[in-house]
């Protein structure tokens, strides 16, 4: 049985408001695009019901506050707002669609984003293909990130495979997102480091739209090989695709300085919330010396950076070249890759789950040709295979 929301819960949301981060108005300019789309596919076991599964959905949703948001724009301050706005049992559907295609393609091919200026930031549905049952949990990424979706999950699945209690979130339901803005304000960052900005030269010569997107597989012996290089060194293995990557990136780009994904969490001490807290960090390439002792430095600056609460916080900037790494994000969900649109001109991502692993890289078909990134791609499998050797 679905519970409505107390009425202290509904006068809370009428205090309750806050501005939205930097990385959040980029994306809430982009409103209805397909960008910024992050899909989830749950597959669903023949003895699970339908009224279980919108019950524990319903569950993990009430207990984030932060995921009970809508999105406003004043245009007289010309500010953007999101305000905290309790879920109501009647205004949670998850209808039923059966579809004709893998689940996979029928997410992909859906056009429409999510309109943030109509409802909730996300979409549910279950998807009935062949003799194959699954639940579709989509986010915008407005409004939460990697972490957040990895506690979402947790909340989830323990709620609908053990029958856990979901514990409700400690903190008023925007104050995260308050002090992110506070200290963009304090700190506007350092626009001297635009001029170093990592690029790689342009010779797409036919420019088209949308987005390109290449995929290699981990395999075992990669894995281990960076994971022994890891141990060997006694650094993360994070440093060590980030160092092998720089290599190759220092090979075929000019300036020094890329984006890597990072997130507040560290500085706001809030590890627990399904929030959108992902910051933009700013990484400068060694100029010279082995791979080793470019690993070695990465790790100690990303190490650095995370212990430092105080740290100099930087503002939004625009990478060109960006990079992430994500292990054990999800253990039950599938993420499906669907953005027509880039979020960065080069977007490469590592990621190790349980059951998929592997490199892949998102580009700008209006910029890049696939040869170029495929060569890039190339040149790091190869690398990571000589550490295999």
């Amino acid at each position: 049985m679905l519970d409505y929301a107390p009425l202290a819960d509904r006068q809370e949301a009428w205090e309750e408001s806050s501005e939205l981060t930097s990385i959040q108005r980029k994306m809430f300019i982009c409103n209805k695009l397909p960008i910024y789309r992050l899909p989830l596919l749950y597959p669903l076991e023949p003895g699970i019901s339908y009224a279980a599964v919108k019950e524990a959905l319903y569950a993990a949703f009430k207990a984030h506050k932060t995921l009970q948001v809508k999105y406003t724009y004043e245009p007289q301050l010309r500010k953007f707002y999101q305000r905290y706005t309790p879920l109501q049992p009647e205004e949670f559907i998850v209808e039923s669609l059966r579809i004709i295609e893998p689940p996979d393609e029928y997410i992909r091919n859906l056009l429409a984003g999510i309109d943030l200026s109509a409802d909730y930031p996300w979409r549910l549905a279950f998807l009935e293909w062949r003799d194959e049952r699954y639940l579709w949990v989509e986010f915008h990424h407005i409004v939460i990130d990697g972490l957040g979706i990895r506690r979402f999950e947790q909340d989830f699945t323990g709620r609908l495979l053990e029958g856990q209690e979901v514990p409700p979130q400690a903190s008023l339901p925007l104050s995260s997102y308050r002090r992110i803005c506070e200290l963009q304000r304090d700190n506007p960052g350092a626009p001297e480091a635009t001029g170093r900005l990592l690029k790689l030269p342009e010779l797409q010569d036919k420019p088209v739209p949308g987005v390109g997107r290449l995929t290699v597989p981990l395999d075992n012996n990669r894995q281990e090989a960076v994971q022994r290089l890891a141990k060997q060194l006694n650094v993360t293995k994070n440093a060590v695709f980030q160092g092998v990557l720089e290599e190759v990136l220092s090979r075929c780009c000019s300036g020094d300085t890329y984006g890597a994904i990072g997130n507040w969490r560290m500085s706001l001490g809030n590890f627990t919330e399904a929030g959108c807290y992902v910051r933009l960090m700013p990484k400068r390439m060694q100029a010279a010396g082995t791979t080793e002792d470019r690993i070695r430095t990465i790790h100690r600056d990303n190490l650095q950076t995370l212990m430092n609460r105080s740290n100099e916080l930087p503002g939004m900037t625009e990478y060109p070249v960006m990079y992430s790494y994500e292990e054990d994000m999800f253990r039950h969900f599938r993420y499906i890759p669907a953005d027509r649109m880039c979020k960065f001109q080069l977007y490469i991502r590592v990621y190790c789950y349980r059951q998929e692993n592997g490199i892949e890289a998102e580009y700008s078909k209006a910029k890049y040709t696939e040869e170029q990134v495929s060569a890039i791609i190339s040149e790091f499998s190869t690398r990571l295979d000589h550490l295999a050797e």
